[in-house]
């Protein structure tokens, strides 16, 4: 194991001892469950399914995986949680620490990896503050790689999570959070990022609903994952001999902390950076505007996660009407949305300004601006969304450094409920 992953496992277990993490008595090692092997429905061949949807998917990419595996003889694979672009999500039994924990098996084709650098970085500061927000940052356990049919995959160990609140919203709440409990979720993200910016010299740059996870208190709370798989095996399709894709199993989701997770595009110091981040439909004015950006960004990010988690229509899709993905369609509906930039803002990239506005400011109209996407006109769900949405426009802003903070945000009034009146 590289020196790096060392320092990081063992400065994190550290952390978790000290920051009233369970230490498991020494006991010996479960033995490996053995997984059915009938019982299942099998997908037809040509039926695509999970990682297989996505745009760029390469089957030999993906580290082949199958249930009831075991990796470092000691991590035995359970379930299937979810897949992304570079990496594929499993639920495993530690047999040694007695646990569930999380598996994230990357791609053999990523060449960069920010997650181990971001974790080796956090990992004294998470052990030496008592700020609240680090018990919101997903911990890491262990990491380690794995030869696969065509290359070498990182694999790292997390503590255990339910599903992501995207996921949760997508298939329990397709209408939309509660307030309150919005509110909640809120305020945990804004403590992980007080910590992060304050503490942790860092930039998440991919806040979204897709990265903040449910937690569990109970770590046995994931053994019906288990079970499931005894009683009902999960339907899968086999693509060759040795590959076989599963479905991934969902759970109806408990009470548990927020988790925000996935640092795989963090950034350590504060900047300013340069260089694409965030989804597409998240992406800040500064990216836009090919401008240097910094802890700003995560700020726009809560906004638009907020908003997500609240209401059934996107305030951005950075596309036009017909449906056409552009930066000119993205930036006509933030005109649309917080009004034309002020000049201080074009300023700062004159070149980048001259694509999309003529010398007095005036936009070229590349894309119109639409009439129907205001803040206030796509705001559906609240009887009385006054707080919501100054806390919206305190997050939404053209000038990255007129955003208010995290710490200043924790003090908002839609979040702390002393709402008054103006």
């Amino acid at each position: 194991m590289p020196p790096l992953w060392t320092a990081v496992t063992s400065s994190l277990k550290s952390f978790a001892t000290r920051s009233g993490g369970k230490r498991t008595v020494a006991s010996p090692p479960e033995k490996p469950r053995t997984l059915p092997t009938t019982g299942f429905r099998t997908i037809e061949v040509d039926q695509p399914v999970e990682e297989e949807e996505l745009p760029d998917y390469q089957v030999g990419r993906f580290y082949p995986a199958r249930l009831g595996e075991v990796f470092q003889n000691r991590y035995q694979i359970m379930a299937k949680l979810g897949f992304g672009t570079s990496s594929t999500s499993w639920l495993a039994r530690d047999l040694k620490d007695h646990q569930y924990v999380t598996l994230k098996l990357y791609v053999h084709t990523s060449l960069v990896h920010r997650e181990l650098p971001f974790y080796h970085h956090v990992a004294c500061r998470m052990a030496e503050s008592s700020h609240r927000g680090r018990g919101n940052i997903r911990r890491l356990l262990d990491s380690f790689e794995m030869t696969g049919p065509q290359g070498k995959h990182v694999v790292l160990v997390f503590e255990p999570a339910q599903m992501s609140l995207r996921d949760m919203r997508l298939v329990f709440r397709r209408g939309g959070f509660d307030e309150d409990f919005v509110r909640g979720t809120i305020i945990e993200l804004l403590e992980a990022l007080d910590f992060l910016h304050t503490h942790g010299e860092v930039v998440h740059t991919d806040v979204h609903p897709g990265n903040l996870l449910l937690g569990v208190y109970d770590n046995d709370l994931l053994k019906p994952f288990e079970e499931r798989e005894f009683s009902s095996p999960v339907p899968r399709k086999l693509v060759s001999p040795t590959r076989l894709i599963y479905l991934s199993r969902l759970m109806r989701p408990k009470e548990g902390p927020m988790l925000l997770s996935d640092f795989g595009e963090a950034r350590i110091g504060p900047g300013p950076h340069g260089g694409d981040i965030m989804p597409l439909e998240y992406r800040a004015p500064e990216t836009l505007h090919y401008v240097g950006w910094s802890y700003p960004v995560d700020i726009w990010s809560v906004g638009l996660t907020a908003w997500d988690l609240l209401e059934s229509k996107k305030l951005f899709t950075a596309r036009d009407e017909d449906g056409d993905l552009y930066d000119a369609a993205h930036l006509a509906q933030l005109i649309a949305a917080l009004g034309p930039p002020p000049p201080e803002f074009l300023a700062r990239n004159p070149e980048r300004k001259a694509d999309f506005w003529d010398e007095q400011g005036k936009w070229l109209g590349l894309a119109p601006i639409p009439c129907d996407r205001t803040i206030e006109a796509l705001e559906t769900r609240l009887e009385d969304n006054t707080g919501f949405l100054r806390f919206i426009r305190r997050a939404l802003t053209w000038i990255p450094e007129e955003r208010a903070t995290a710490k200043e945000f924790l003090q908002d009034p839609w979040l702390t409920g002393k709402l008054t009146c103006s």
